[in-house]
């Protein structure tokens, strides 16, 4: 036997009686990293899947929670309105634009401004079977919103809990979630219909409460042994608490939020590995966010008649703001063929989305703006030899704002032996500016349009970022599968990047709050380099344990009056980010969780702050109790059971919380 055999097989099973499945266990199939499914020894780049018995064990009762566990990735908590901020090796503000979401297959990323309102997915924790988290540019199978990766939630299938469920948690800073749902099973029809209710005070002293109250229904209808419609439906709504600064531009007050959204996917299937699919997707997002200052002669401090030659008409008007305040409204179509053969498979389509905004009173323009978006997209698998694997993948797409460019990715997986695998890719991609970029004109005005104070817009228009990526990994795995290990290094390479840049020779017609105008421009260039890994050990059937860590160093190149320079002393990506995961089965029904999170010290640019570097450890208690006819899952959840730290800006204190929360399952 090789030495790197020897070296990578446990001695006790160096023997003739070793198989490849004592070697390669369970190895998790995706389908998020070129739509074509595959083991995760397989794909070009790295990726976790959080499933279902790490969602439990992590005893969290956000979604966004989650991706603390993935390497790399960094979550903020309540930025502004209770949103929350998730980002890949930093990089991001307020508005997670770089960052692709799905549910299902269905696009959950905002057309407005690119961010994710988790609040109003329609779903909640219990709902989820897995994620899948693309770590890297995921461009080439999902277009320019996936510029630094892409996150899939993929919710439980319905024949697994079939009947009632209810689901109750309360806990900390007021919070509630309580849930209701019902499922059913037949022999062509299964569907699952679900409500929730959820509230949160947020965090102390700062205005972002949340209410959301959603409903969603789903199902499959198999019309025939190779056809079938998968179809989904949700609306959320309720009020959130906006701002918390209390200042001329951000008073503390409520708005209110509303989404609705539905997905329809028609599935043929050939024969195995050879199939096609036809989806429709729909989605309409309002906010309502107005409010009265003051008449502009009261904010200026004179009296109409004291200045008649100022602003003639328009010193008695009210100042009116409308930082989010928008209707939008989303057409998704999609086309894909699986096509296998003998060596390869290939995944071929192409898609087309109109997203039609009402953003009048943000942006000045008077009536409702279109951009339509075209994509063609193709990634094929090709096994060279049986040990070498090629993957390529390309992308077009093209919009009527902004000129259209092509996203590409090659890679090389070898197989050492079986279960232990070298990958190498190499990607460029490009993230084409949401509408409001171009546009945005966040002011406050006259009631008669008239800006008075310009926040943020872009005059000359934005190019597209680009992002140029390679990727070296390995993946073992030993034991059976119980130990397995995933390593990445990296180096990216950001160029033209949108930042926001102080201008303050920019003309306006009065300052209220700073002279000139914040802008958006392609001024920055960044360059990350360095290396991840994570690590699931089963020790035995009772023991679980995830472990992540990231190191990042980066070389940010900002234009000389960008924000970063004058309010920002940290980088913008931390070098340090690390997860732990342990769980165990104790038997009769008990398990016991812990948790520990660390995030280096950083910058949240744009609404956020520098945030120092915290610990924070979680843990979990619950009990399950089988009943006639039920099962009855109770938790005690502690998270951050610690010091205080600080999440997003200096505002954000996470304390200590506590949480109750049951889940009854009828069968």
């Amino acid at each position: 036997m090789p030495i790197l055999a020897i070296l990578m097989v446990p001695q006790s099973r160096a023997d003739d009686s070793l198989t490849e499945d004592d070697l390669m266990g369970d190895i998790p199939v995706v389908l998020s990293v070129t739509r074509l499914p595959q083991s995760t020894t397989d794909t070009p780049m790295a990726i976790t899947v959080l499933d279902r018995a790490m969602i439990e064990a992590s005893g969290f009762i956000e979604i966004p929670d989650l991706l603390r566990l993935v390497p790399g990735f960094q979550v903020g908590l309540s930025w502004r309105d209770h949103h929350t901020a998730v980002t890949y090796h930093g990089q991001s503000d307020g508005l997670s634009r770089r960052m692709q979401v799905l549910i299902d297959g269905r696009v959950a990323v905002g057309s407005l401004f690119g961010l994710v309102d988790w609040d109003r997915l329609g779903i909640t924790i219990d709902d989820i079977e897995r994620i899948e988290v693309i770590r890297g540019p995921a461009g080439v199978a999902y277009g320019s919103n996936a510029f630094t990766g892409a996150i899939n939630i993929v919710t439980r299938e319905i024949s697994l809990n079939p009947g009632w469920r209810f689901t109750a948690a309360s806990g900390s800073r007021d919070t509630s979630l309580v849930t209701a749902q019902y499922a059913e099973t037949g022999d062509r029809f299964d569907y699952r219909g679900s409500v929730s209710y959820y509230h949160t005070d947020g965090f102390k002293g700062v205005n972002d409460q949340s209410i959301a109250r959603s409903a969603r229904f789903q199902g499959r209808y198999q019309m025939d042994a190779s056809t079938h419609l998968d179809f989904q439906l949700a609306r959320s709504q309720g009020p959130w608490g906006r701002g918390g600064a209390g200042t001329l531009l951000d008073p503390v007050g409520h708005k209110n939020a509303e989404e609705q959204n539905g997905n329809f996917r028609f599935t043929h299937v050939s024969t195995p590995g050879n199939e096609w699919y036809v989806q429709f997707g729909f989605s309409t997002s309002e906010e309502a966010d107005d409010f009265f200052i003051a008449p502009l002669s009261a904010i200026l401090g004179v009296a109409p008649a004291d200045v008649p030659l100022v602003l003639p008409g328009q010193l008695d008007q009210p100042v009116l703001g409308h930082t989010f305040d928008y209707q939008v409204y989303r057409k998704d179509f999609e086309f894909q063929q699986l096509i296998s053969g003998d060596r390869y498979r290939l995944a071929w389509g192409g898609g087309y989305r109109r997203d039609q905004l009402n953003i009048r009173e943000i942006t000045g323009i008077k009536e409702w703006t279109d951009m339509e978006t075209y994509r063609f997209q193709g990634n094929i698998e090709y096994r060279l030899t049986d040990d070498l694997l090629l993957n390529m993948g390309a992308i077009r797409e093209d919009n009527d704002i902004n000129e259209g460019e092509t996203s590409w990715r090659v890679g090389l997986n070898y197989t050492l032996l079986p279960g232990h695998v070298l990958r190498s890719s190499v990607a460029q991609g490009w993230r084409q500016p949401f509408l409001l970029e171009n546009s945005h004109n966040v002011a406050l005005r006259l009631e008669d349009g008239t800006p008075l104070d310009t926040v943020q817009l872009a005059p000359n228009g934005l190019d597209a970022e680009q992002l140029t990526s390679y990727e070296l990994g390995y993946i073992g795995r030993w034991f059976r599968g119980r130990l397995s290990a995933e390593v990445k290094f990296y180096r990216e390479e950001y160029e033209h990047e949108v930042e926001y840049i102080w201008d303050p020779s920019y003309p306006e017609l009065v300052s209220l709050a700073n002279p000139g105008a914040i802008l958006d421009v392609n001024g920055g260039g960044t360059v990350i380099e360095g290396f991840e890994t994570g690590v699931q050990w089963h020790p035995d059937d009772q023991t679980h344990v995830w472990l992540s860590y990231a190191y990042a160093d980066a070389d940010h190149a900002c234009d000389p009056m960008a924000f970063h320079n004058f309010f920002w002393e940290n980088s913008a990506t931390p070098k340090h980010t690390a997860s732990l995961l342990v769980a165990r089965d104790f038997g009769q029904g008990w398990q016991v969780s812990a948790g520990y999170y660390y995030l280096d010290e950083m910058a949240w640019i744009l609404w956020g702050a520098d945030t120092d570097s915290y610990e924070r450890v979680d843990l979990r208690l619950a009990k399950h109790i089988r009943l006639n006819g039920s099962d009855l899952k109770l938790e005690l959840i502690g998270q951050n059971l610690g010091g205080d730290y600080y999440e997003f800006n200096a505002l954000n204190k996470f304390e200590t919380r506590t949480f109750m929360r049951a889940t009854l399952q009828f069968h």
